[in-house]
């Protein structure tokens, strides 16, 4: 047996110096001290002195040797702080990995969860690099605003759904009472460098999550929400820190929401403990085309990392999962448009064709991003191509149908489309935002010049209508809808909503137009004076009136896990969590990228 050796203190044996004086000692062949590396004439001769000595000594020396090395690595173990700090040398974002599928299912008690959280992990460091003072002071603003919004969560309602920013009030059940802003937070924890609230988070997550109670007082829970905040987090959280822990949590809610993929119907709703399925009755029992196309990206990345296809073939309903872009292709958009209604009937597995419309926005709008993001995640699989061309005919569709110039503003904005009428609502809602991000980000390795460079024409004036939306207004914030011509204001609140930051990001890094920066930043401003709380960040109303505006009891778990990110990777470098390594889900948690050479095209 070969064993590692350091260097050792000095003993009374002559015949030891080698061993056990402060010799750098390289190998030691346990079977007869025979590999050793000498570095100097008197090395030698100590290794010859020791070659000398009776065999019968050799074994009783050499086991006071391993008892020596042993106490020694225990006593400098025992000094050591091995919690996880940030290390220079470390990037968690640049190490090539390749999956590594874990069987399934994990089982995890409390005492295995924290022996799961490994010494090696390291976080990473702050993204100084490539970016100049400005940016490293941003950097800085931005994280001391996710630690003031993190700080009155965890003082006032750790472990809860929700803090209210204005009261500081515990709001335990809100998606559940399965600590959404908490998990929803976590890989902005990490990614910010915020280790110590990290860990806290962590230890929560090891000793008090639970899913077992949910249900039983009755209430159902939204499969899209727990799905895109709760299981996207957990997921997030272990491709960034491979802490086997996150993926545990993470198989035991979708085992849980599997029931909901049952009976051929995709249900939106369910309640765990009894395993009853049911519609919203306002949404005349029908499907949200973002509902039913929001899913594949975290169940596919679920597969990937524990083996078990199930999650991402199953589902086995053929509405839901994999086999939901089964009933998209047999199906086909509406009237070839490359465009879908957004009520689905899961009953029958078709679209709505009548009293439903068709928009890239709310109730349609993570559709379309995950088309492009389920392919990009794969690794561009040829048998996903697929996606992609559906991902084309969309964005064919939106310029035909949906993509609106506005003369007396000159400005782009995407209609809502009324079916079977075909005519157009000139509105546009905060959610739209979105868009240019996801059109800079599918012209990035786009072979067609021409299409990549119409995208990207699309994609910067977009761009310009939504950063309007924020300057327009005295408070420098967004409402949430906008008619046009005229810029009209026709929903005044400010949700602390990430869409156009997001884009503004994608943009910058895509471009390198440094105008995204700046505007991020002014938006950013405008965030800390007018909806900073004593408890966090609350959303603004009457945002189009500073003698009106006021500020709601009211942070959703986005503003944490999406606004704040987005904003702090804007003014960090390109190389940090890099496009061409990581896909975000809707919720913006980055999972990174399936490379297997076995399924890229």
């Amino acid at each position: 047996m070969i064993f590692r050796c350091a260097t050792l203190c000095h003993v009374p044996e002559p015949t030891l110096q080698t061993l056990a004086s402060c010799y750098p000692v390289d190998w030691v062949d346990l079977t007869g001290i025979t590999r050793l590396t000498v570095n100097s004439k008197a090395q030698r001769r100590a290794v010859e002195l020791s070659m000398q000595f009776p065999n019968r000594l050799k074994i009783p020396l050499v086991l006071v040797l391993v008892a020596l090395f042993v106490g020694l690595q225990i006593y400098i173990v025992s000094r050591l702080d091995i919690s996880p700090t940030a290390d220079p040398s470390f990037d968690a974002f640049s190490r090539p990995r390749r999956w590594k599928p874990s069987p399934s299912p994990i089982v995890v008690t409390e005492k295995s969860a924290a022996a799961n959280f490994a010494p090696r992990q390291k976080f990473i460091p702050l993204p100084h690099e490539g970016v100049d003072e400005t940016q490293i002071a941003r950097q800085d603003a931005i994280r001391r605003a996710m630690q003031h919004a993190w700080s009155g969560y965890e003082t006032r309602a750790f472990g809860a759904d929700e803090v209210a920013p204005v009261s500081g009030e515990r709001r335990q059940n809100v998606w559940g009472g399965i600590g959404v802003t908490l998990v929803d937070s976590l890989d902005t924890l990490y990614i910010m460098g915020m280790h110590d609230e990290f860990q806290r988070a962590r230890d929560w997550v090891a000793n008090e999550l639970e899913f077992s109670h949910l249900g039983r007082d009755g209430d159902t829970i939204s499969v899209f929400e727990v799905i895109i905040r709760e299981l996207g987090g957990l997921l997030s959280a272990y491709d960034l820190s491979q802490d086997n822990l996150f993926k545990a949590k993470a198989v035991e809610l979708a085992d849980l929401l599997l029931p909901a993929y049952e009976d051929q119907v995709f249900y939106t709703k369910l309640n765990v403990f009894t395993k009853r399925k049911s519609m919203n009755h306002w949404t005349h029992y029908r499907a949200f085309l973002a509902d039913v196309g929001t899913l594949q990206l975290e169940m596919r990345y679920l597969s990937d990392i524990t083996g078990n296809s199930e999650y991402a073939e199953k589902v086995s309903s053929p509405s839901i999962g994999d086999a939901f872009y089964d009933v998209i292709q047999r199906e086909g958009s509406y009237e070839h448009t490359g465009l879908f209604p957004v009520h689905f009937e899961p009953d029958s597995g078709t679209f709505s064709r009548s009293d439903t419309f068709v928009t890239i926005g709310a109730l349609g709008d993570s559709f379309y991003e995950y088309l492009l993001k389920v392919w990009l995640y794969s690794g561009k699989r040829a048998d996903d191509l697929f996606l992609r061309q559906l991902y084309d005919d969309a964005v064919a569709g939106m310029e035909k149908h949906l993509y609106v110039h506005s003369v007396p503003d000159d400005a782009y904005f995407l209609q809502e489309l009324r079916i079977p009428q075909m005519e157009g609502t000139p509105q546009q809602d905060h959610l739209l935002c979105f868009v240019p991000g996801m059109l800079a980000l599918g012209s990035v390795g786009e072979t067609n010049a021409t299409k990549a460079a119409v995208h990207l024409d699309m994609a910067t004036k977009l761009m310009h209508t939504c950063v309007s939306y924020y300057t327009r207004q005295p408070t420098g914030l967004a409402p949430d809808l906008m008619h046009f011509p005229g810029f009209d204001v026709l929903n005044s609140i400010y949700k602390l909503r990430p869409e156009t930051v997001e884009s503004l990001m994608y943009m910058y890094r895509v471009t390198h137009d440094p105008i995204y920066r700046e505007w991020g930043w002014a938006m950013f401003e405008a965030i800390e004076k007018h909806a900073k709380t004593t408890f966090g960040y609350g959303a603004v109303r009457n945002v189009h009136n500073l003698t009106d505006a006021f500020i709601e009891d009211k942070m959703e778990s986005f503003f944490l896990a999406e606004t704040l990110k987005y904003h702090y990777l804007l003014q960090s470098a390109p190389s940090f969590v890099p496009l061409d390594q990581y896909v975000f889900n809707t919720e913006a948690h980055p999972l990174r990228m399936n490379r297997s050479p076995a399924t890229t095209n």
